[in-house]
């Protein structure tokens, strides 16, 4: 399988967060919905929602935990949610569709949300993104705002939403220019709109770590590369752990789903391109498709002013069972 990116860049990115910005000060941001509420923020405007959010998520167990968990008692149907494989360059879409569906693992098993676990649909993410939200674009591709924007005005369609087609070959489909206007997928802006989600804007990775420790989930997107030159992975084993190690540049979106302060501080870092990625490397108890990211990487990655970073809560999810907080 060829790795697919198709990140635009943060020049583009921080443009688009501008014009985001400026449409949220003239109230007309939830183009879809009939009122104009803020959903997405700088980290600066949510800091005491945030530390409220703190001590419920105080040394929360690992997702992949609380996957086998939620599973061994029936209220999700995998034992661990399945790494999403890319097939065009949709990563913003397939990197926030991921950090969506491990957002209801924390919001099942630890907030006690009524909550039923459904699956993102990833070409209605791209689609909305590129057309309702980009304004169109040629070729492939889309912005981590662009995607934040999507599902916090449009909302999110779940793959098992009546009439949603099988995932191959949608994104383009769907993602094609033409549908700016009058858009194929135009039925499903209903279904959609009752499940939207909260975003919170990060640039440095103290503000990364705040979000975590609150119950948020993150993708981030940047230009840098973990390859080797044979296009494997480029990952090394640090303190008995899967480690990557920077290299080259990819425009690429992925998902931060996990935090560890021990060894030292470091990020899990999921991919979008299989669960064998990145290969080689033998994993611990992780999900697989991914690597721990060391919070000093991280440093470096965004000081560049070349990555985009959002923190995600607060999905209005299809209500479920009762749950009780039982992780």
């Amino acid at each position: 399988m060829v790795n697919q990116t198709g990140w635009l860049g943060a020049k583009a990115e921080r443009e688009a967060w501008e014009d985001a910005r400026e449409c949220d000060e003239l109230s007309i941001i939830c183009s879809s919905a009939n009122d104009a509420q803020r959903h997405y923020y700088e980290f600066s405007e949510r800091v005491s929602h945030i530390r409220a959010r703190k001590a419920m998520y105080a040394g929360r167990p690992f997702t992949w935990d609380m996957e086998r968990k939620l599973f061994a008692t029936g209220r999700l149907p995998y034992e661990l949610i399945p790494t999403h494989s890319q097939d065009t360059g949709n990563c913003v879409a397939a990197g926030l569709a991921g950090t969506g569906m491990k957002l209801q693992v924390l919001e099942i098993a630890i907030a006690g949300q009524e909550e039923k676990f459904r699956e993102w649909y990833v070409p209605w993410i791209y689609a909305v993104s590129r057309n309702q939200i980009g304004g169109g674009l040629r070729g492939g591709g889309s912005l981590g705002v662009w995607g934040a924007r999507a599902v916090n005005e449009y909302g999110v369609l779940f793959c098992d939403d009546e009439g949603v087609p099988k995932y191959s070959g949608y994104s383009d489909k769907w993602g094609s220019s033409r549908n700016v206007r009058s858009p194929e997928y135009q039925k499903f802006f209903q279904v959609a709109e009752d499940n939207k989600v909260e975003t919170v804007r990060a640039t440095s990775v103290d503000e990364m770590v705040e979000l975590m420790d609150a119950g948020y989930l993150l993708t981030i997107a940047s230009s840098r590369g973990f390859e080797k030159s044979d296009g494997s992975a480029y990952v090394v084993e640090h303190k008995g752990l899967a480690v990557y190690k920077p290299r080259g540049s990819w425009g690429h979106q992925m998902h931060i789903t996990d935090m560890r302060r021990e060894p030292e501080l470091m990020f899990y870092r999921m991919n979008q391109w299989g669960p064998k990625f990145p290969g080689y490397f033998e994993m611990q108890d992780e999900t697989p498709g991914g690597a721990w990211n060391l919070a000093s990487d991280l440093e470096d990655e965004l000081r560049s002013g070349d990555a985009e970073v959002y923190g995600y809560c607060n999905f209005q999810g299809e209500p479920g069972d009762p749950d009780f907080n039982f992780v």
